[in-house]
């Protein structure tokens, strides 16, 4: 039954032949079942084009927050050795280096 045009015969023919209540309410419910599987699928394709991005499947999604982890922690060791290289300068008091060692901790545990 694609069109409109076929359900309507379909539905005399029905009628003609004197089917039992049950009959009815199983072909009722298929059809407002398929008119709701209807409605969804247009609503679903007219919200898809306003989304702003496409949806991230979970492997993609973990995949990249494991990328940002790692270029944090490279971060992280970058800002280590300089101010480790600063250190040895003198540059920097050991109150500074141990925030920055406090800092480093809280963000591997953070996830």
């Amino acid at each position: 039954m694609e069109t409109l045009h076929e359900i309507i015969p379909f539905a005399k023919e029905m009628m003609s032949q004197k089917p039992s209540r049950g009959m009815v309410k199983v072909y009722a419910v298929g059809t407002v079942l398929a008119f709701f599987g209807v409605v969804i699928g247009l609503v679903e394709t007219i919200c898809r084009s306003f989304s702003p991005r496409e949806p991230i499947d979970e492997e993609l999604e973990r995949l990249i927050a494991r990328e940002h982890r790692l270029q944090k922690h490279k971060e992280i060791e970058i800002e280590l050795t300089e101010t480790s290289a600063a250190t040895e300068a003198g540059a920097v008091s050991k109150q500074q280096l141990a925030a920055v060692q406090r800092n480093t901790a809280n963000r591997l545990h953070a996830s």
